[in-house]
Parts: structure tokens; sequence; C-alpha cells
């Protein structure tokens, strides 16, 4: 393949990925508009897409290219802030993780793998930006933390909710914020691992003739030893106060969001054996995720599957 047979898929995966981007931010911006700011958090899972679909119709080069421009160009248009928060949010993770699932890793190896490369480089960066404000990195995370609970609570106001309804959902927000602040690092990893975790539904579906064959999700268990840090985790939160609290509370939270996505994979098990309909299985996927009774259900079965082992076969007394 020419350099310019190359040079074209590149340039409209930059393309693609500049224009999702800019979609993004002219969304979440919009502070007034909730439907807005949701739209614009939804389509930034798609951001990824691009880079990491060239990357294996292309290879690495191309790939690693493209995000570098991405890059470059965001920082040229934005500063250096919104190109580095791009390379770190989303261009590491579109080429860790469809270059580790072209060298056949299960997708959870690829999707941890990402999210710590990801994770472990924003919070270089954050840390470089932090000392050079002469402040320690926790303090000033906490601090963007709380600037954006206070923004969200300002967008609120400006709504238009009825008053009576507004007032409530405001106090609701300022009982939350607090807790909110506490957990930013569990969720700024889960957020991570959520969109790695759609960039892999997305390129199974989009090049799985290139991909190694994967096991089902269905099949999918986490290892056994994972339920000691679930018991560490959960005995630090009831026993450590201060620092030591918060560290087991975003542990525990990190934990039981793996367990949740095993109870979520037998589910998986169950429609596909019962031969539910793909229509149906993906409602049913939904009901889970979306009702917090049935998620809080979704991760009891994926703890107690340790013990239990749900998807064993049973034998049938005629």
């Amino acid at each position: 393949m020419s350099i310019a047979q190359k040079a074209l898929p590149a340039a409209l995966a930059v393309t693609a990925t500049l224009g999702i981007q800019m979609l993004v931010l002219a969304a979440i911006s919009q502070g007034q508009s909730g439907l807005l700011v949701l739209f614009g958090s939804v389509l930034a899972f798609v951001i990824p897409w691009p880079a990491a679909l060239l990357l294996l119709r292309q290879g690495v080069v191309s790939a690693v290219v493209a995000v570098s421009a991405c890059a470059l160009l965001l920082g040229a248009i934005g500063g250096a802030a919104l190109g580095g928060a791009y390379l770190m949010q989303f261009g590491v993770g579109s080429v860790v993780v469809p270059l580790l699932l072209k060298k056949s890793w299960h997708w959870d190896a690829a999707v941890l793998a990402g999210t710590g490369f990801s994770v472990a480089g924003g919070l270089s960066i954050l840390s470089v930006y932090a000392f050079r404000l002469g402040q320690s990195p926790l303090a000033f995370a906490d601090g963007w933390a709380r600037t954006e609970v206070d923004r969200a609570l300002t967008a609120l106001k400006q709504a238009g909710l009825p008053a009576d309804v507004a007032q409530q959902t405001e106090k609701v927000l300022g009982e939350v914020g607090s807790k909110l602040v506490a957990l930013y690092p569990a969720i700024t990893v889960l957020t991570v691992a959520g969109m790695l975790l759609v960039l892999v539904l997305f390129l199974n579906r989009r090049a799985g003739d290139i991909l190694p064959v994967q096991v089902p999700f269905g099949s999918w268990k986490v290892a056994e030893n994972l339920i000691w840090v679930l018991i560490a985790s959960g005995a630090g939160v009831l026993l450590f106060e201060g620092a030591g609290h918060r560290f087991a509370l975003n542990v525990l939270v990190i934990v039981a969001a793996i367990y949740f996505l095993q109870g979520l994979a037998i589910t998986s098990y169950f429609l596909t054996v019962k031969g539910v309909p793909p229509a149906f299985r993906i409602l049913g996927y939904f009901l889970v995720v979306a009702s917090l009774p049935l998620r809080v259900l979704a991760t009891g079965v994926g703890i107690f599957d340790l013990w239990i082992d749900f998807r064993k076969p049973r034998n049938r007394k005629d």
C-alpha cells in the first residue's frame, strides 16, 4: 500500500475524531440544556472509534500518527490542556485496546491495560500541572471535582424546572455532592473502563473478521481472588476514617462494578441459553443497567457466583 493510500484513511480518522470531539465540547458547554449535556456525554464514548478502527485496518503506525495529529490540532485549537486531555482520555485507549486485541489478548485484559495506561498517564499530567501551580495533586483534583459538582448545580438552577422540583433536586445533589467529590477517582476509572468496553463491542461488530475469536461474554468470570479485595475494602470502609476510608470506598466501588459486570455476564448466559431474541436481550440488558434494584441484584449474583456457580449445568430428575 502506497503512502498516499495510507494517508487518506488516516486523514479521515483524524477528521472524524476532531469532528466528534468538537460536537462533544459544544454540547457539554451548553450547561443550561440537560439533554445536550447528556448527548455530549454519550457521544464522547465514540471519540476513540476512528483511530482504533484505523489501527486494525492499517496498523499501529497509522493509528499513532492519527492520534498524535489529533492531540496536536486540539492543542492548537483549545490549548495544551485540551490536547493532553484528549490524549489521556481517548487517544491512549484507542491504540492500546485494539493492539492488544489483535495480539490475542482477552478483552478484559485489554480493557484493564488500556484503563491503566490512560489513568496513569492522566495522573502524571495532572501531577505535573498541579506542582507547577504549587498545589498537591490530590488538593488540585479535589478542587476540580468540587468545581464540576458546583457547575452541575448551577446548570440545574438554569434548567427551567418547576420551583419545588428544582429545590428538592438541588437539595439531594447538594447532599451527595461531597460523596461525588470523594468518589471521583473511582468514577474516573469506571468511566474510562466503560468507554473502552464500548470500544471493544464496536470493534467486534465492525472488524470481527480481523480480530481473533474471543470467549463469549456469557462465559466470562472474574478471578476468584478478587473476593478478598472486596472483603478488605468493605472492612476498610467500616473501620477506617479520613484518607483510609476514602481509599477503601473507592476500591469497593470499583470492585463492586466488576462483580456487576460478572452478574451481567450471567444474565447474558441465561438469555442466550433460553434462546431469547437479540432485541429482547438488548432490552433485558438495558433494564438491568438502568434499574437500581436490578443492578444491586446483578452485583449480588456476580459475587455469589463464586460459591454457587450459576452457570454450572444442573442434572434434572425426570
